[in-house]
């Protein structure tokens, strides 16, 4: 019992812990005519971004990958009333609060062989608020390097993200022989999060593919 506790107590942990982000936004480039040149030259058309509406918390909730949607093997953990939301690395202030975030688990196997995944989406009041909430997590992580949490030292270590959305950014979390692995990916007004790990295995395909996924069926709800 004391694994099963430790192990999903740490999911929970890494896959709450807050954060939202965006990059800078790219310059318009300057139009490049020569001095005196009178020829008018068409600008370059930019791609618009994709607009994304906020959804009500039913809505939201319908957006998350389901067990149908994983690997085989796993099945979804009823939902826990009393876990966290708003931890942070290194308890770094967020700039916004969102205004909802909603999440599922899932689980394969047990014991020692046990493998966890989660998704969430945290969704902000707009897509502005996610983008500095993001850019907070971003770079909260930069000096981030472990923190102790509930008693358990946790090591922070950068990892490589699918390119999803406006920004993505991955962490690798160990914790005594546990590996965690975490993803998020900013998508309009919404911190989309996916990771999953545990004692014996931590699959960074799982997690990767899974992002990728909850991403796509989060645009399909939002575009909708």
């Amino acid at each position: 019992m004391r694994l099963s506790r430790t192990t999903t107590s740490l999911i929970a942990a890494a896959l709450c812990l807050s954060g939202c982000g965006g990059g800078s936004e790219t310059p318009d480039r300057a139009d490049g005519s020569a001095s005196g040149d009178t020829t008018t030259k068409a600008e370059p058309t930019k791609p618009a971004a994709p607009e994304f509406r906020v959804l009500g918390k039913p809505a939201l909730t319908k957006a998350l990958l389901g067990v149908q949607d994983l690997p085989p093997g796993y099945a979804q953990d009823p939902p826990d009333p009393n876990r966290a939301t708003n931890k942070t690395f290194c308890d770094y202030e967020q700039p916004f609060t969102e205004k909802n975030y909603v999440s599922r688990d899932f689980t394969k196997g047990g014991g020692l062989s046990a493998e966890l995944l989660r998704v969430g989406l945290r969704q902000y009041a707009n897509a502005d608020e996610a983008k500095a909430a993001f850019t907070a997590l971003t770079d909260a992580l930069e000096t981030c390097t472990g923190e102790t949490y509930q008693g358990t030292q946790l090591t922070y270590s950068p990892m490589s993200a699918p390119k999803v959305g406006d920004g993505a950014v991955g962490i690798k979390i160990t914790a005594d022989d546990t590996v965690l692995l975490q993803n998020f990916a900013l998508v309009g007004p919404t911190l989309i999060n996916t990771g999953g790990g545990g004692l014996m295995n931590a699959n960074a395909d799982e997690v990767t593919t899974l992002l990728k996924a909850q991403a796509k069926a989060y645009e399909t709800a939002a575009s909708q």
